[in-house]
Protein backbone atom coordinates (compact mmCIF):
# COMPACT_ATOMS: atom_id res chain seq x y z
CA UNK A 1 0.00 0.00 0.00
CA UNK A 2 2.78 2.45 0.92
CA UNK A 3 4.59 1.56 -2.25
CA UNK A 4 1.52 2.44 -4.36
CA UNK A 5 1.11 5.79 -2.55
CA UNK A 6 4.81 6.56 -3.06
CA UNK A 7 4.54 5.69 -6.77
CA UNK A 8 1.41 7.86 -7.12
CA UNK A 9 3.15 10.83 -5.45
CA UNK A 10 6.25 10.36 -7.63
CA UNK A 11 4.10 10.21 -10.77
CA UNK A 12 2.21 13.36 -9.73
CA UNK A 13 5.48 15.26 -9.12
CA UNK A 14 6.91 14.10 -12.46
CA UNK A 15 3.73 15.19 -14.24
CA UNK A 16 3.86 18.64 -12.59
CA UNK A 17 7.52 19.14 -13.53
CA UNK A 18 6.79 18.05 -17.09
CA UNK A 19 3.83 20.46 -17.40
CA UNK A 20 5.78 23.39 -15.92
CA UNK A 21 8.67 22.75 -18.32
CA UNK A 22 6.30 22.58 -21.29
CA UNK A 23 4.57 25.80 -20.16
CA UNK A 24 7.90 27.66 -19.91
CA UNK A 25 8.94 26.41 -23.36
CA UNK A 26 5.59 27.42 -24.85
CA UNK A 27 5.89 30.92 -23.41
CA UNK A 28 9.30 31.56 -24.91
CA UNK A 29 8.75 29.72 -28.20
CA UNK A 30 5.64 31.75 -29.09
CA UNK A 31 7.52 35.06 -29.08
CA UNK A 32 8.19 36.44 -32.59
CA UNK A 33 11.73 37.79 -32.20
CA UNK A 34 11.51 39.96 -35.32
CA UNK A 35 8.84 42.07 -33.56
CA UNK A 36 11.38 43.37 -31.00
CA UNK A 37 14.70 45.23 -31.01
CA UNK A 38 17.07 45.23 -28.07
CA UNK A 39 18.18 48.68 -26.92
CA UNK A 40 21.66 49.47 -25.61
CA UNK A 41 20.31 49.98 -22.07
CA UNK A 42 18.80 46.47 -21.94
CA UNK A 43 15.21 47.54 -22.65
CA UNK A 44 13.26 46.27 -25.66
CA UNK A 45 11.45 48.35 -28.30
CA UNK A 46 8.31 46.81 -29.78
CA UNK A 47 8.62 47.18 -33.56
CA UNK A 48 5.12 45.94 -34.41
CA UNK A 49 2.03 45.41 -32.25
CA UNK A 50 2.32 41.81 -31.08
CA UNK A 51 0.27 39.31 -29.09
CA UNK A 52 2.33 37.09 -26.76
CA UNK A 53 0.47 33.84 -26.12
CA UNK A 54 2.06 32.61 -22.86
CA UNK A 55 0.96 35.49 -20.63
CA UNK A 56 -1.83 36.54 -23.04
CA UNK A 57 -0.47 40.07 -23.40
CA UNK A 58 -0.69 42.43 -26.37
CA UNK A 59 2.24 44.85 -26.63
CA UNK A 60 1.83 47.96 -28.76
CA UNK A 61 4.23 49.20 -31.41
CA UNK A 62 6.82 51.71 -30.09
CA UNK A 63 6.38 50.53 -26.48
CA UNK A 64 9.54 50.21 -24.41
CA UNK A 65 9.69 47.09 -22.23
CA UNK A 66 11.94 47.03 -19.16
CA UNK A 67 13.29 43.97 -17.38
CA UNK A 68 11.90 43.62 -13.89
CA UNK A 69 8.49 45.11 -14.69
CA UNK A 70 5.69 42.63 -14.19
CA UNK A 71 2.62 42.46 -16.42
CA UNK A 72 -0.01 39.98 -15.23
CA UNK A 73 2.74 38.33 -13.17
CA UNK A 74 5.15 37.95 -16.11
CA UNK A 75 8.38 39.81 -16.82
CA UNK A 76 7.78 40.29 -20.55
CA UNK A 77 11.21 41.81 -21.25
CA UNK A 78 12.96 38.87 -19.55
CA UNK A 79 10.83 36.43 -21.58
CA UNK A 80 11.84 38.19 -24.80
CA UNK A 81 15.51 38.20 -23.79
CA UNK A 82 15.37 34.45 -23.11
CA UNK A 83 13.51 33.64 -26.33
CA UNK A 84 15.49 36.01 -28.56
CA UNK A 85 19.17 35.97 -27.56
CA UNK A 86 20.22 36.95 -31.10
CA UNK A 87 17.62 39.70 -31.56
CA UNK A 88 18.26 42.75 -33.68
CA UNK A 89 19.93 45.58 -31.75
CA UNK A 90 18.31 48.99 -32.14
CA UNK A 91 20.56 51.93 -33.06
CA UNK A 92 21.38 54.34 -30.25
CA UNK A 93 19.01 57.30 -29.87
CA UNK A 94 19.82 60.11 -32.28
CA UNK A 95 21.74 57.88 -34.69
CA UNK A 96 21.48 59.01 -38.30
CA UNK A 97 19.51 56.70 -40.58
CA UNK A 98 21.45 54.88 -43.27
CA UNK A 99 22.01 56.75 -46.50
CA UNK A 100 20.39 55.64 -49.70
CA UNK A 101 17.03 55.58 -51.40
CA UNK A 102 15.70 52.58 -49.47
CA UNK A 103 13.23 53.16 -46.68
CA UNK A 104 14.47 52.82 -43.13
CA UNK A 105 13.80 49.51 -41.42
CA UNK A 106 11.63 49.58 -38.29
CA UNK A 107 14.73 49.26 -36.07
CA UNK A 108 16.26 52.34 -37.71
CA UNK A 109 13.22 54.54 -37.12
CA UNK A 110 13.27 56.64 -33.98
CA UNK A 111 10.72 55.41 -31.45
CA UNK A 112 7.68 57.53 -30.79
CA UNK A 113 8.28 60.23 -28.18
CA UNK A 114 4.86 59.79 -26.59
CA UNK A 115 5.44 56.01 -26.38
CA UNK A 116 7.90 56.69 -23.55
CA UNK A 117 4.86 57.38 -21.38
CA UNK A 118 3.05 54.15 -22.29
CA UNK A 119 2.64 51.15 -20.01
CA UNK A 120 3.73 47.65 -21.02
CA UNK A 121 0.57 47.19 -23.07
CA UNK A 122 1.23 50.41 -24.98
CA UNK A 123 -1.52 52.44 -23.35
CA UNK A 124 -0.86 56.08 -22.50
CA UNK A 125 -2.76 57.65 -19.60
CA UNK A 126 -3.73 60.91 -21.26
CA UNK A 127 -4.37 62.53 -17.87
CA UNK A 128 -0.63 62.36 -17.13
CA UNK A 129 0.48 64.29 -20.23
CA UNK A 130 1.29 67.99 -20.08
CA UNK A 131 1.44 70.63 -22.78
CA UNK A 132 5.22 70.16 -22.67
CA UNK A 133 4.82 66.53 -23.72
CA UNK A 134 2.69 67.63 -26.67
CA UNK A 135 5.14 70.38 -27.60
CA UNK A 136 8.01 67.83 -27.61
CA UNK A 137 6.07 65.27 -29.70
CA UNK A 138 6.35 64.97 -33.45
CA UNK A 139 3.71 66.56 -35.67
CA UNK A 140 2.46 63.07 -36.59
CA UNK A 141 2.01 62.11 -32.93
CA UNK A 142 0.28 65.39 -32.16
CA UNK A 143 -2.16 64.90 -35.03
CA UNK A 144 -2.89 61.34 -33.91
CA UNK A 145 -3.50 62.48 -30.34
CA UNK A 146 -5.80 65.29 -31.51
CA UNK A 147 -7.73 62.91 -33.77
CA UNK A 148 -8.29 60.61 -30.80
CA UNK A 149 -9.36 63.50 -28.55
CA UNK A 150 -11.68 64.94 -31.17
CA UNK A 151 -13.33 61.56 -31.68
CA UNK A 152 -13.63 61.02 -27.96
CA UNK A 153 -15.34 64.38 -27.40
CA UNK A 154 -17.55 63.85 -30.45
CA UNK A 155 -18.58 60.48 -29.03
CA UNK A 156 -19.41 62.02 -25.66
CA UNK A 157 -21.60 64.57 -27.38
CA UNK A 158 -23.21 61.78 -29.44
CA UNK A 159 -22.13 63.65 -32.55
CA UNK A 160 -22.27 62.06 -35.97
CA UNK A 161 -20.44 64.65 -38.04
CA UNK A 162 -17.18 66.55 -38.19
CA UNK A 163 -16.49 70.18 -38.97
CA UNK A 164 -12.96 69.97 -40.36
CA UNK A 165 -12.34 73.71 -40.32
CA UNK A 166 -13.37 73.95 -36.66
CA UNK A 167 -11.23 70.93 -35.69
CA UNK A 168 -8.19 72.43 -37.46
CA UNK A 169 -8.77 75.76 -35.70
CA UNK A 170 -9.08 74.06 -32.30
CA UNK A 171 -5.92 72.00 -32.88
CA UNK A 172 -3.95 75.11 -33.83
CA UNK A 173 -5.30 76.91 -30.74
CA UNK A 174 -4.25 74.08 -28.42
CA UNK A 175 -0.77 73.87 -29.99
CA UNK A 176 -0.25 77.63 -29.66
CA UNK A 177 -1.49 77.62 -26.06
CA UNK A 178 0.71 74.65 -25.15
CA UNK A 179 3.85 76.28 -26.52
CA UNK A 180 3.39 79.10 -24.00
CA UNK A 181 2.08 76.94 -21.11
CA UNK A 182 4.19 73.77 -21.02
CA UNK A 183 3.32 72.93 -17.41
CA UNK A 184 -0.48 72.80 -17.93
CA UNK A 185 -2.12 69.38 -17.95
CA UNK A 186 -3.06 68.54 -21.54
CA UNK A 187 -6.42 66.96 -20.67
CA UNK A 188 -7.49 70.17 -18.90
CA UNK A 189 -6.46 72.31 -21.87
CA UNK A 190 -8.20 70.01 -24.35
CA UNK A 191 -11.38 69.98 -22.25
CA UNK A 192 -11.53 73.77 -22.30
CA UNK A 193 -10.61 74.28 -25.96
CA UNK A 194 -12.26 71.38 -27.76
CA UNK A 195 -15.77 71.67 -26.30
Amino acid sequence: MRRRVALAITAAIALQVCCLTMRAQAQTSSIPCDAFAKNSDGTWTVLTTTYIEGPNVKVQQDSILQTGRSVLGYDIAAMIAKACPNAMVAPPPGAAPSAGPSAATPAQQAPSLLARYADANGNIDIRQLTCGHLDDASAEESQLLFAWYSGWYNGLAKGHGINLALVRYNIRSVIDYCKANRDKRLSDVMQLMLK
